[in-house]
């Protein structure tokens, strides 16, 4: 599946050690995270989330060591525009799996690493549902205490950057890419306005444009708030982008756009050929049902022209062996 914007963004900034460590202090209680060995934090291969939510949905899996103890860190970036009233059991699914594939590598263990699941957000509205599992049970008032022994108890740590200020993203202790793609996040739902205060923000451009692998890093990012854009005027969203991100940015931005526009190109290509491709199957139908069956009613023409592939894969299947011409044509 191809990556959204979105995840794109987000994998390729927070996979990296160095910029995760800092979002994940920010995020986690001062208390918890003073006993976390960042230097220790090594991102771990796999997604566990359900395909059917990776358009909305982006995860990473990190280990480290809590004091001595081994430590999962799971952290699961939500962008999609509502709040998930069961994002809890969600995340029980995706830990439970986690700790299968633990105990697959490691058939003898006896214990299992702890894991600290952490939920990245960014709807309009903030978030608005249980952080807690066990708010997810219905059972009747006043019977909870005398179950939380018995049932499945934790609570995931939620950081809700919508509800963040721009002064407070940017004097968060973490590496300056790490702020400005939250902030990027903060405003994405709105990328006309996240370009308008892009300005306020140079300097922040700046010092990511300093640091190691900072220009291809502002290369995503351009790549990002184009790909967000409506599809409708993106020459617009970009002159403004390359007003707002300054001189500097110019040449980053410019190679972007044409990469984009190449890649647009391509894809009209591509659709051609298949279109192309489509049709010569079409001919190819009609001419086998016209040795079969002799000349063809106009209507059945029509609606062979009109089908899409998988309709003319089945007919072109059945053709050789159907009695009748109303066979062959037989949707099944």
């Amino acid at each position: 599946m191809t990556p959204t914007p979105h995840d794109a963004l987000f994998k390729s900034t927070f996979s990296q050690p160095g910029h995760a460590a800092g979002a994940l202090r920010e995020a986690l209680p001062a208390a918890l995270a003073a006993r976390i060995d960042f230097a220790s934090l090594a991102l771990q291969p796999g997604s566990f989330i359900d395909e059917a939510l990776a358009a909305s949905h982006s995860d990473l899996l990190f280990t480290a060591r809590l004091e001595r103890a081994p430590l999962f860190i799971y952290v699961l970036f939500e962008h999609q525009s509502t709040t998930h009233p069961l994002m809890a059991f969600r995340l029980l699914t995706y830990m439970v799996r986690i700790w299968q594939g633990h105990l697959e590598r490691h058939p003898r263990a006896t214990l299992l690493p702890a894991i600290l699941p952490v939920v990245l957000h960014h709807s309009e509205g903030g978030w608005s549902a249980a952080v807690s599992f066990q708010d997810l049970l219905d059972v009747p008032p006043g019977t909870l205490p005398l179950m939380a022994e018995h049932v499945p108890q934790f609570r995931f740590v939620l950081d809700d950057i919508r509800l963040e200020t721009d002064e407070a993203l940017r004097a968060r202790a973490m590496t300056a890419l790490g702020r400005l793609v939250l902030w990027c996040f903060r405003h994405a739902r709105d990328p006309e306005d996240l370009v308008e205060r892009l300005s306020a923000w140079r300097d922040v451009v700046q010092e990511v444009r300093r640091a190691p692998d900072g220009g291809a890093a502002l290369v995503r990012v351009w790549r990002y708030i184009l790909g967000i854009a409506d599809p409708r005027q993106p020459e617009k969203l970009l002159q403004r982008l390359l007003v707002a991100a300054g001189p500097d940015a110019e040449e980053e931005i410019v190679t972007i756009a044409d990469y984009l526009r190449e890649e647009g190109r391509r894809e009209g290509r591509l659709a051609g050929e298949r279109e192309g491709r489509l049709e010569g199957q079409r001919s190819t139908l009609l001419k086998l049902l016209r040795l079969r069956f002799g000349e063809l009613p106009e209507p059945i023409e029509a609606r062979i022209r009109a089908a899409d592939a998988a309709q003319i894969e089945g007919w072109t299947e059945r053709v050789l062996t159907a009695p009748t011409l109303d066979d062959a044509l037989t949707e099944r």
